[in-house]
Order: structure tokens, then C-alpha cells, then sequence
């Protein structure tokens, strides 16, 4: 059996600059890789039904996200940040941000905008989960809060426990369909 070793949560580069491109949560399971690998190879089609299992996961942690973000106070930016989480067709649990997605502005929208300076969802993504403030440039957003976020990584928070019985109960039943035929 695979044991949880860890849980990190990362949006910076190697430098510690953040990186909008390459937000993460990593929940590390010792020993997963190496058992999905072996699954695979006994059964070709374990990958295919294991990346379905791994996007269905990922979508109920999207679902819930959005539901957090309509209960933010001015919930109009998360949403339209949310807009644009997607989960991603692998066999671990993957959610993306279409970063370069426009962001939907009522007060200033990107039609009347040169295209360089164009507003995107990952470029709002930040300000919409961490909030601003002390900047001229983001007093648009919520106050700031740190590490906390508002919508998303409270989300992910809450949820790692359901995350990981989620996706032990999909690859339970994944290799029993699929290994016990």
C-alpha cells in the first residue's frame, strides 16, 4: 500500500520568484508512480481508465472551488479566475489554470486594450486568491492574507482528505475492473 509522505504547496521557481505558469499542490504517495507503472503494465488499458478516475477527482476539487469562490465578498474576480480551472486528463489528480485565458473586466475589458496590455486570468489569479492592497496597482483586490488565499487553496485545505480517499476508492475500483476481468 502507498503511504502519504507529504504535502506541498508550491507557485514559486527555483529562484523563490512566483511563477504564474506553474501553480501546484503536491500530495507525495510514496511508492504511487511506481505502482501505477506496474499496474500499466500488466493491463494497457489501467492507464486509460486511470487518468478518467484522476480527472473526475480533480473536477470535484474544481466543483468545490467554485463554490468557495461565489462566497467570497466580492466574488466577481474569483469567479471569473475559476472560469478558467480546468482538470486536467492525467492519472493523478491535475487541475490547470488557462493562464493566458483573457480575464473578463466589467469596469475596464480587454476589447478596448492594446493587446499588450491585454489582462489575463493568470495574471489576476494571484491578486483574486491572495489579495493586495499596499500597491497602488492592486487595490482592486480583497485585502491581503498571506498564505491563506480566499477561495482556492482553502479549498484544497479543506478537501486533501476527500482528495485522497476519492482517488484511493478510483484506483480501487480501476484495478478491479480493470485487473480482475
Amino acid at each position: 500500500m502507498a503511504v502519504v509522505k507529504a504535502l506541498r504547496i508550491s507557485d514559486k521557481t527555483a529562484s523563490g520568484a512566483r511563477n504564474e505558469k506553474s501553480i501546484g499542490v503536491a500530495i507525495q504517495v510514496e511508492g504511487l508512480t511506481d505502482i501505477l507503472n506496474d499496474l500499466q503494465r500488466i493491463e494497457p488499458s489501467f492507464n486509460k481508465e486511470m487518468r478518467k478516475a484522476g480527472q473526475a477527482v480533480a473536477q470535484l476539487l474544481v466543483n468545490e472551488a467554485v463554490k468557495e469562490a461565489a462566497s467570497v465578498t466580492r466574488a466577481r474576480q474569483a469567479l471569473e479566475v475559476m472560469k478558467g480551472m480546468r482538470a486536467q486528463n492525467d492519472r493523478l489528480p491535475t487541475i490547470k489554470l488557462a493562464h493566458s485565458s483573457g480575464f473578463v473586466s466589467k469596469s475596464r475589458p480587454n476589447r478596448g486594450r492594446k493587446p499588450a496590455a491585454k489582462v489575463t486570468r493568470g495574471q489576476v489569479f494571484f491578486g483574486a486568491e491572495f489579495g493586495g492592497g499596499a500597491q497602488k496597482k492592486t487595490r482592486q483586490f480583497l485585502r491581503h492574507r498571506g498564505q491563506s488565499g480566499y477561495f482556492f487553496w482553502p479549498t484544497v485545505r479543506k478537501e486533501k482528505k476527500n482528495i485522497a480517499q476519492e482517488y484511493l476508492q478510483a484506483l480501487n475500483t480501476v484495478m478491479k475492473r480493470e485487473l480482475f476481468k
